[in-house]
């Protein structure tokens, strides 16, 4: 296998870290392109600290492969009814940033992608943060990519540990964490792509599939998450 250079837009996040350490662990070169410093020391490591507004005159280092792991953190509840204030900030971050980060990584030679989506996401939806992640689906698509992975993910769990460490409780996440150990059971045939996947778990099927050269547009859900 050919060795690859990696970046990851926002790699200080909650799924965004995992994936970079799962990534330390190759020997690669990654870029880490976030808003604030990582605080993980590794020689493959470079940070690249950026306001994302200046994006268009920001200068990427030539790239391989990039993971696009923006999001802006909602409560569990604005998924589903996403206040009229938050709308513009969430399709800023999860739409503009996003997209315009994978436009720009084009320019510096990357040719494969991995968008992190979210399960149901369709650019018919009633649901605002559904919308827009179709809509991101369907402009990411449209790039002339050799390789597009969109994962779509369920609730991602795990983050307890993580508020932890941020000394941020959310009672709501915990809640969803919590309720996910008795609902997940219970969601079979069509709906088993809803159940929550361990954010864990699913960093390291990124980091996986990202040094596969499988060309085209490839889907992945919860029953490819757990596949052995």
């Amino acid at each position: 296998m050919n060795k690859k250079t990696f970046l990851i837009a926002g790699s200080t996040g909650f799924l965004g870290s995992k994936v970079l350490n799962f990534l330390s662990k190759e020997d690669t070169k990654i870029y880490c392109l976030s808003r604030r410093t990582n605080m993980f020391n590794h020689k493959n490591i470079e940070e690249l600290i950026i306001d994302f507004e200046t994006i268009q005159e920001f200068e990427l280092p030539k790239i391989d492969h990039i993971f696009l792991c923006l999001g802006y953190e909602l409560r569990a509840w604005e998924l589903l009814f996403m206040p009229e204030k938050l709308k513009k900030s969430f399709y800023k971050v999860d739409y503009e940033y996003t997209l315009n980060i994978a436009k720009k990584s084009l320019d510096v030679g990357a040719s494969s992608i991995s968008l992190i989506s979210a399960v149901g996401a369709n650019k018919n939806s009633s649901s605002f943060y559904l919308k827009t992640k179709g809509d991101l689906e369907d402009e990411v698509k449209k790039l002339p990519f050799n390789t597009i992975n969109i994962f779509q993910p369920g609730h991602l769990a795990g983050r307890i540990d993580w508020q932890r460490k941020k000394n941020d409780f959310r009672i709501d996440v915990s809640a969803f964490d919590f309720a996910s150990l008795f609902l997940d059971p219970f969601m079979l045939g069509d709906f088993k792509k809803f159940r929550s996947i361990n954010a864990e778990k699913l960093a390291e099927f990124l980091v996986e599939i990202s040094k596969k050269n499988k060309k085209g547009i490839n889907y992945f859900q919860y029953n490819d998450f757990i596949k052995k």
